[in-house]
């Protein structure tokens, strides 16, 4: 295929394939990093969000561990769990409103006397919170693993007032001997915790879970039936996804973070679109300057090649301008050099071959057979003496004619019409000579009567039929000679019913060896010389049935 592509074609390829591997190759790398890039840069921001929310966490617990050891160490709050005295109750609940005055995360806090008898809070405090009933078990068991001391108990039960908790933090409180007094509850709800959680949002979409240390479900974002519940493969949380975990100091709850796979490949897919947009933006430039710098390249090689197809059209006037002095330059002098030398050869060629063609036209003129002018004269002389002057005046009118129009042979070309009146002239004077034995038929289409064509084209065979065919024939002849037009091409048939010819002189006349039909072969070789080798004479003869001539011109209109 590369070989039958032209030189401009092959060179726009070569810059763009140039161009355009570097391009890729350069491109491929450049998304590789850009993808890595990215990919770093969503781990960061992942980390930095959970690390966030862990802060976040560690913030809280700091904040309300302050306020529970502020109310554990208010000697109010220690008599009256001591006393299990409720009558400061409003003035103690109005205490614990007042530090969580200005707190951007409000939670529900209760002070609880060890027996129960005795309990302040901010909300209504749940059934669940029975310290003589449930010490053993859950918050107040998680209480009592180090005295006094904020513990972290994650577990999930409805609020009295609405809402569901998923946090609490728990510590208890002992009198200056010893004696447990009671114990402070800080309950977080999931509201709060989800709220924490998305506070430090992120410019992506991400899923979390919060567990604590042994791996319960306090949060699920995604999947929130699973909240109360324990995870007991933490390491397939996200499975196949891009997973973030960070742990909290003070709670020691693991956050852990991770994105679906649908925001990551539309984030890859954005980054994809960005560099194909960029690639074929750069490979329309690369296709420009390579369009550019091919034309400027092959532009003088384009006129060459243009140059040169006109000259084979016949187009020698043709010369390429330039003022290039490099090797273009060179090849373009020698070009217009070769141009005009190839021009100075044709004409003389021309001249060479007109000369020929009108020595081969006078050699038809000298063929004119001194037989047909001898019978001419003896007709002339016969009617003299008979007293014939009328006919005598129209033989000689004819022959004077007929001479006339072969005589002019500097003109090369006449057309049909001229040449078809001489045919006539010829004819008349025959007339005379076979007397009512000679009938011609004549069919030449009138749209192709000025057609012009080489002189002394028909007349040679019209001749060559009379004399070779009728003079020894006896009987009545008949000559036909047709002329029509047919699509491009103008179809000349010749026909008589003379003697014939043998099968050999057929075949010496076809090969051009015979002996004295210099007149057919002259015709046969013009029609070559003028139109081609695709064109030329068919003869056809059977001996004593007569001969047909046949030969075909392309049809050329009168302006060309």
């Amino acid at each position: 295929m590369l070989k039958s592509m032209s030189f401009y074609y092959k060179l726009l390829i070569l810059f763009i394939i140039v161009g355009v591997i570097p391009l890729i190759i350069i491109g491929s790398i450049t998304y590789g990093f850009s993808k890595r890039f990215f990919l770093e840069q969503f781990k960061q921001q992942s980390y930095n969000k959970l690390s966030g929310i862990s802060e976040k966490f560690d913030l809280l617990a700091e904040e309300y561990g302050g306020i529970m050891n502020t109310l554990s160490d208010l000697p109010e709050v220690r008599r009256a769990l001591l006393n299990k005295d409720t009558s400061q109750k409003k003035d103690i609940e109005q205490r614990i409103h007042l530090l969580l005055v200005g707190k951007k995360y409000k939670a529900s806090i209760y002070l609880l006397s060890a027996d129960g008898s005795a309990n302040f809070a901010t909300s209504e405090l749940p059934s669940i919170y029975n310290p003589v009933k449930y010490r053993a078990w859950g918050i107040f068991r998680t209480a009592h693993t180090v005295e006094d001391k904020l513990q972290v108990y994650p577990h999930t039960y409805e609020m009295p007032g609405g809402g569901k908790v998923v946090l609490s933090m728990i510590q208890t409180i002992h009198s200056s001997s010893g004696d447990l007094l009671g114990y402070v509850i800080v309950d977080f709800t999931k509201s709060l915790m989800m709220e924490l959680v998305g506070a430090n949002d992120t410019p992506f979409t991400m899923d979390f879970v919060v567990l604590d240390p042994n791996a319960y479900t306090v949060l699920n974002s995604k999947h929130p039936e699973l909240e109360g519940t324990l995870e007991r493969n933490p390491d397939t949380i996200g499975d196949g996804q891009l997973v973030q975990s960070s742990t909290s100091n003070r709670m020691k709850l693991v956050s852990i973070g991770y994105s679906p796979d649908t925001i990551i490949r539309q984030s890859m897919s954005y980054l994809q679109v960005l560099f194909a947009i960029a690639a074929f933006i750069s490979i329309l430039i690369c296709v420009w300057f390579a369009y550019i710098l091919t034309k400027n390249v092959s532009k003088p090689i384009n006129e060459l090649v243009q140059s040169m197809k006109r000259i084979a059209m016949g187009d020698l006037s043709v010369r390429i301008v330039s003022q290039r002095n490099d090797e273009f330059g060179i090849v373009g002098r020698g070009f217009n050099s070769m141009a005009t030398q190839i021009k100075d050869l044709i004409s003389s060629a021309k001249d060479e071959q007109r000369r020929l063609r009108i020595a081969e036209i006078k050699a038809l003129q000298a063929q004119l057979n001194p037989h047909f002018i001898y019978n001419t004269l003896d007709l002339i002389k016969w009617n003299a003496k008979m007293n014939n002057t009328q006919d005598i005046n129209h033989i000689v009118v004819h022959l004077a004619r007929l001479l006339r129009g072969m005589i002019h042979v500097d003109d090369e070309i006449t057309t049909l019409k001229g040449e078809m009146t001489l045919i006539d002239h010829y004819l008349y004077i025959q007339r005379y000579r076979f007397m009512d034995r000679l009938f011609v038929d004549i069919q030449i289409d009138s749209e192709i009567m000025d057609v012009p064509i080489p002189r002394l084209l028909i007349h040679p065979l019209v001749e060559n039929a009379i004399i070779h065919g009728f003079e020894k024939k006896v009987g009545n002849v008949y000559l036909s000679i047709s002329g029509v037009l047919h699509k491009d091409e103008i179809h000349f048939e010749i026909t008589d019913n003379g003697i014939g010819m043998k099968h050999e002189v057929l075949e010496r006349i076809r090969q051009g060896t015979n002996q004295g039909g210099i007149g057919v072969s002259n015709v046969h070789k013009r029609i070559q010389l003028y139109y081609g080798h695709s064109y030329g004479l068919q003869i056809y003869s059977e001996e004593d049935k007569g001969t047909r001539i046949e030969f075909i011109l392309p049809y050329r209109r009168p302006e060309e």
